[in-house]
């Protein structure tokens, strides 16, 4: 087209003017940016569940190496129950073998009577993957000189803070 035939003959057939240019352009970003921080939450979210996922397992196999470890300090042959402790002492030990570090707390309440504890962190970088584990048990001699090692039933264990 030449230049002397594009002049427009009437002026309700010319292209309006309005102020709204580049408003396409500004609605076309504020998208892009919408959509980009969809994405980013999305990915956070995603991260944050995966962790408490982890967590929340590391809590399971501590839980599950603390009762084990309780369980094995009860019915060992020759418990080591701290009898040369007096009483309100403490002796410690950690048990091997369970997968995860697992130390047992052995408190002397009374002449026969006993708090075993158990605390056992499947990953130590998580705090949450701590379980602190108790039972309060009965020491009796018996007559050819074993200890029989009974849990005061009334009172299971007690998950311990």
């Amino acid at each position: 087209m030449s230049r002397e035939r594009a002049s427009w003959t009437c002026a309700s057939c010319r292209p309006r003017r309005s102020g709204r240019k580049g408003y396409v352009l500004v609605a076309a970003l504020l998208a892009v940016v919408l959509i980009g921080g969809l994405a980013v939450a999305a990915l956070f979210a995603t991260g944050e569940d995966t962790k408490a996922g982890t967590t929340g397992v590391a809590r399971d196999l501590a839980l599950m190496a603390a009762e084990s470890a309780i369980a094995m300090t009860m019915t060992e042959p020759t418990p080591t129950l701290p009898g040369s402790i007096g009483v309100a002492g403490t002796t410690s030990n950690p048990i091997q073998g369970l997968g995860v570090p697992v130390v047992v707390y052995i408190t002397r309440l009374d002449s026969t009577l006993y708090l075993i504890v158990a605390e056992a962190a499947a990953d130590l970088s998580r705090a949450g993957a701590r379980r602190r584990i108790g039972v309060v048990v009965n020491a009796v001699s018996g007559p050819d000189g074993s200890i029989v090692i009974d849990p005061i039933l009334e009172r299971g264990w007690s998950e311990l803070f």
